[in-house]
């Protein structure tokens, strides 16, 4: 008789607790930590480009410094295809979307275009300018909005220029190269597809300066070529840990 008690009892008790259980607020887990992405660390990359610019030449009687009658009345305007490579390394600042860094490129260049001097019959005397090669090392600045990143970059540029004149309706020919210093100014975006993995579309302006020479071909007068450049760049690069 008592187990029959003791054995109505336990059922009784089990039967309440499993009530009890049955009406208590059900929670569920604690949704998974998404991870921040951190643009920190270094990378390296490929880029394709395009480029257009401008080749503007003032040419000058060399004797006396004034503007030669032969300047050309029109400007080159060489454009072009662009592939290379970049490299450079992020700091993000910790708990915040601010990001710094330095970054260099280099690049072969199929920049060219001609044009005529004025004044010099028919046909005329010409120039072609060429650009072969460029490179640049600059500073970035951005803020992140988790993985991706707008940016202003900017800092030296460098080209390889090469000046061809020639004299309209002979062979005489002569060609005059330099590699030219100077300064460039952009923005663009990073978009980071994994971890490791970013995309970038980026726009330069680039200012080479005044390339200034005097051609064999056209002895007594200075040539002196203002160069400035515009390219839309793409580039995939790997980011190390």
């Amino acid at each position: 008789m008592s187990r029959l008690i003791t054995a109505l009892l336990g059922a009784t008790a089990l039967g309440i607790v499993s009530a009890s259980a049955a009406d208590l607020p059900f929670k569920a887990p604690p949704p998974p930590m998404v991870p921040v992405y951190s643009w920190s660390g270094c990378y390296i990359g490929g880029q394709v480009g395009y480029g257009w610019g401008t080749d503007s030449d003032n040419e000058t009687i060399t004797a006396t410094g004034a503007t030669s009658p032969f300047t050309p009345g029109t400007d080159a305007k060489p454009n072009g295809a662009k592939l290379g490579g970049y490299l450079g390394c992020n700091w993000q600042m910790p708990g915040s979307g601010f990001v710094a860094g330095i970054e260099g490129d280099g690049e072969w260049a199929g920049l060219k275009d001609s044009t005529v001097f004025s004044n010099t019959g028919v046909p005329a005397d010409s120039y072609e300018a060429k650009i072969r090669w460029e490179a640049s090392l600059r500073g970035r600045i951005g803020y992140a909005f988790g993985p991706v990143l707008p940016y202003l970059t900017g800092g030296l540029a460098f080209a390889n220029v090469n000046e061809h004149d020639a004299v309209g309706g002979t062979a005489l020919a002569s060609d005059n190269s330099s590699t030219r210093t100077g300064w460039t100014l952009g923005a663009g975006f990073d978009y980071a597809f994994t971890p490791n993995w970013i995309g970038r579309v980026e726009y330069r302006y680039a200012d080479f300066g005044t390339f200034s020479y005097t051609p064999s071909v056209f002895p007594g007068y200075t040539e002196n070529h203002k160069i400035t450049e515009n390219v839309v760049r793409f580039g995939l690069a790997y980011k190390f840990y």
